[in-house]
C-alpha cells in the first residue's frame, strides 16, 4: 500500500478509535448509574420487615446484583485495557509509518542528488543541491559547505537554511572551531546540547531577552568531504534546541553521503579546470593551425589554400585525396579552427586503424547490455562531436555495412546506436579523407557510388611533395626550426649539399617522412648546420646518381618509377609475407589473417593485389582467388 495512503488510514483508524472510546465510555457510565439506583432500591427495601419467602427472593436479587457489579467492574476494567492496548499499538504503528515517511523523504532527496551529482557540470548548482540535500535529510534549521584550496583558504562557501535561501549563520565562531578540527583530523564531529554562541544583531535587547538567547542549546555534525585521503571541505549542520541532538546515526548518515559527493565535487572541480584549459587551447589551436602552418608556395598548393579559403566556413562535406602523409589531418583541422564550428569538437578517426568490429560502435555508440562487455552506455564520435566536426581519415576502409549507415547519416543526419531503437540526431560536418583511388573502387565494388557523390561535394587534391619540389627548402628550413626549439639546439640551417641530397630524393612518405627525417638530423648532429653526413643512408643511397639511374623528369615517369621500385621492394616484401602466413596456416585464410592480426578481408584484398592464392608457392602460382568469400 502506498504510504500516504496508509498513513491516511492510520489517521482515520485514530479517529474511529477515539470516537469508540468515547460512545463504550458513556455507556458504560450509563449502566454504572442505572446499576447504583437499582443497589440504593434494594438497599432500602432491605430494612423492610417481610416473611421469610420474601427474604429468600431479596437475598436472591442481592446476588444477581453483586453478580451484575462485578460483570461491570470486570467488562470496564477489560474494555479499557484492551483499548490501552490498542493504543499502544496503534502510536507504535504511527511511530513506525513516520520512520518510514522520513526514510521515505531521505531516499527521494538522495536519489535527487545522486541524480545531480552525475549528470551536473555546474560547480555552483551542484554544491548548491548537496547542502540542501544534507540540511533535508538531516532534519537541520540551517547548514553550511566549505570547499577550499590547496593552502587551505575557502575556495567556495555556501550557507542555507532550511527554505534553501542564503543566510549567514549565527554561529561563526562555533562552525568555524569545528570545522577546523573535522579538517585537522579528517574525521567528523558530532555535538549536543551546546549553548549558542549569538553574533551581536545590532538591535537593544532586554537583559531578560539577552539571558535567553545567550541559554539556547544547539546541537551540530560536521563531517569531512573527502576523495583519496585528500580533505576537499567540509558539510556542516545545525540543530535548535527542540529538534533533539544529532544521533551517531546522523554521523554515519552524513558521512556516508559525504562520501559519495565528494568525488563527484572533485570530478566537477577538475572539470571546470579543464574547461578554462581547453577554452585557452582552443585559442592556441586556433592560432596553432592558421593557414601558415600549412606551408607552401608551389602553385599547387596556392590552389588548395585558396578552396581551403572559400570553403572553411561552409558547412559542405569536403573530401580530402592525398597520398599517406601529405598533411590531410592539418588540411582538415584548418578548415575547421577557421570555421563557426571552431569552439567545438574536431573528432579525427582513423577508419583504417579500428577494427570493423569496433568501428560501428567507436562511430554510433551502444547502450549499455547491447553486445557482451557492453556494462554501460557509451556515446559515439557522432554524437559527441555535435555542432563540431567529424573527420573520417581513410575512408576507404570502411565496409559495406558501415558506408550503408555512414550514407543514411549523411542523408539524414540520424544514427541509431548500437542496441537501441532510439533515433538520435547529431549536427557535425563531415571531412573525409583517403589515400586510395576511390572511383577504382567503385569499379571493383569496394565502395558504394552513392556514398561517395555524398562525400565529395567539393574535393581537395593535395599534392604529394615530389610534385612540389619548389616547397622542400621552405618545409625543411620550417622543421630545423621548429625541432631546434624543441631540443634547444643552435642551428643555422642546412647546407647545399645536403639539401641538393634531399632535392634528389622523392620521399614517399612526403611531408611527414621529411618531418621525421628533419627531426633525426636536429637530435644527432653535432654540427651547427645539417649537412649530408646528418642524413639517413637511404636518403643518401636513393639520391645517388652513381648507379646509372636516370632521375624522372615528368610526373609519368615518376609515377612508372614508383610503380617499379614498389614491385621490386615493398610488393615483394608483402608477397612474401603473404605466402608464409598461409603456410603456417596450412592454406586457411581465416587462420592466416587471424595469426597476422589482420581482418579476414584486409588481408584477402593484399592477397588479391600481388596474385597470391591458397595454393602453395610450389603448385600454380597463376590461379586467380575472388575479390569477396
Amino acid at each position: 500500500m502506498h504510504l500516504y495512503k496508509f498513513s491516511r488510514k492510520l489517521d482515520r483508524f485514530q479517529q474511529d478509535l477515539a470516537t469508540f472510546k468515547s460512545s463504550y465510555s458513556r455507556n458504560i457510565k450509563v449502566a454504572t448509574e442505572e446499576l447504583t439506583s437499582l443497589r440504593e432500591i434494594f438497599d432500602s427495601l432491605s430494612g423492610i420487615e417481610v416473611n421469610r419467602g420474601s427474604r429468600r427472593k431479596l437475598k436472591l436479587l442481592d446476588s444477581h446484583l453483586q453478580k451484575l457489579e462485578k460483570e461491570l467492574s470486570a467488562a470496564e476494567s477489560d474494555l479499557f485495557e484492551s483499548l490501552s492496548k490498542l493504543w499502544r499499538n496503534y502510536l507504535r504503528i504511527k511511530n513506525r509509518a513516520e520512520d518510514l515517511s522520513k526514510e521515505r523523504r531521505i531516499y527521494r532527496t538522495l536519489y535527487e542528488l545522486l541524480t545531480v551529482v552525475y549528470s551536473e557540470r555546474n560547480i555552483h548548482i551542484l554544491l548548491d543541491t548537496v547542502l540542501e540535500s544534507a540540511v533535508d535529510i538531516m532534519s537541520a534549521e540551517c547548514g553550511c559547505l566549505e570547499i577550499y584550496n590547496q593552502d587551505s583558504s575557502p575556495r567556495f562557501k555556501l550557507a542555507k537554511d532550511s527554505t534553501g535561501s542564503e543566510v549567514e549563520l549565527k554561529d561563526e565562531n562555533l562552525k568555524s572551531a569545528v570545522t577546523e578540527a573535522v579538517l585537522a583530523s579528517g574525521n567528523a564531529i558530532t555535538i549536543g546540547g551546546l549553548l549558542s554562541e549569538r553574533a551581536p544583531s545590532g538591535e537593544e535587547k532586554t537583559g531578560e531577552e539577552e539571558e535567553q538567547a545567550e541559554e539556547r542549546l544547539v546541537s551540530l555534525l560536521c563531517v569531512p568531504l573527502k576523495t583519496n585521503d585528500k580533505t576537499l571541505g567540509t558539510i556542516y549542520v545545525h540543530r535548535e534546541e527542540e529538534s533533539g541532538d544529532f544521533a551517531v546515526a546522523d554521523s554515519e548518515l552524513l558521512s556516508s553521503l559525504a562520501e559519495k559527493v565528494a568525488l563527484a565535487i572533485e570530478n566537477n572541480l577538475l572539470f571546470s579546470e579543464l574547461q578554462e584549459e581547453q577554452e585557452k587551447l582552443i585559442e592556441d589551436l586556433r592560432k596553432k593551425y592558421e593557414f601558415e602552418e600549412i606551408l607552401g608556395a608551389s602553385p599547387q598548393m596556392a590552389k588548395v589554400l585558396s578552396t581551403v579559403a572559400d570553403l572553411a566556413d561552409t558547412d559542405s562535406t569536403v573530401l580530402i585525396e592525398g597520398e599517406s602523409g601529405t598533411g590531410k589531418e592539418l588540411l582538415a583541422r584548418a578548415i575547421h579552427f577557421n570555421s563557426s564550428r571552431a569552439e567545438k569538437p574536431f573528432i579525427p578517426i582513423n577508419c583504417a586503424a579500428i577494427p570493423e568490429t569496433l568501428l560501428e560502435s567507436e562511430l554510433f555508440g551502444y547502450e549499455k547490455g547491447a553486445f557482451t562487455g557492453a556494462v554501460k552506455r557509451k556515446l559515439g564520435r557522432f554524437q559527441i562531436a555535435n555542432d563540431g566536426t567529424i573527420f573520417l581519415d581513410e575512408i576507404g576502409e570502411l565496409s559495406p555495412v558501415l558506408q550503408v549507415k555512414l550514407l543514411r547519416f549523411l542523408s539524414t543526419q540520424e544514427f541509431e546506436p548500437l542496441g537501441s531503437t532510439q533515433i538520435l540526431k547529431s549536427d557535425v560536418r563531415i571531412i573525409t579523407a583517403t589515400n586510395r583511388n576511390l572511383n577504382e573502387m567503385i569499379q571493383t565494388g569496394e565502395f558504394r557510388e552513392d556514398l561517395y557523390y555524398r562525400v565529395n561535394v567539393i574535393k581537395i587534391e593535395l599534392p604529394p611533395l615530389r610534385e612540389r619540389k619548389g616547397d622542400l627548402e621552405l618545409l625543411t628550413e620550417h622543421f630545423i626550426e621548429k625541432f631546434s626549439k624543441r631540443y634547444d639546439r643552435k642551428l643555422s640551417g642546412i647546407d647545399d649539399v645536403a639539401m641538393e641530397t634531399l632535392l634528389r630524393y622523392n620521399f614517399p612518405g612526403n611531408v611527414r617522412e621529411l618531418e621525421n627525417t628533419m627531426e633525426r638530423a636536429v637530435v644527432l648532429t653535432r654540427a651547427t648546420q645539417i649537412g649530408y653526413s646528418d642524413l639517413p643512408d637511404y636518403i643518401k643511397s636513393h639520391s645517388s646518381q652513381g648507379d646509372g639511374e636516370v632521375l624522372p623528369k615528368t610526373n609519368r615517369e615518376l609515377m612508372k618509377t614508383k610503380r617499379q621500385l614498389y614491385k621490386k621492394t615493398i610488393g615483394e616484401l608483402e608477397r612474401h609475407f603473404l605466402l608464409s602466413a598461409l603456410e603456417e596456416a596450412g592454406g586457411n585464410i581465416s587462420e592466416a589473417a587471424r595469426r597476422a592480426q589482420m581482418q579476414r578481408k584486409q588481408f584477402q584484398r593484399l592477397m588479391k593485389r600481388h596474385n597470391v592464392t591458397t595454393a602453395t608457392p610450389e603448385e600454380d602460382k597463376e590461379a586467380e582467388i575472388p575479390a569477396r568469400t
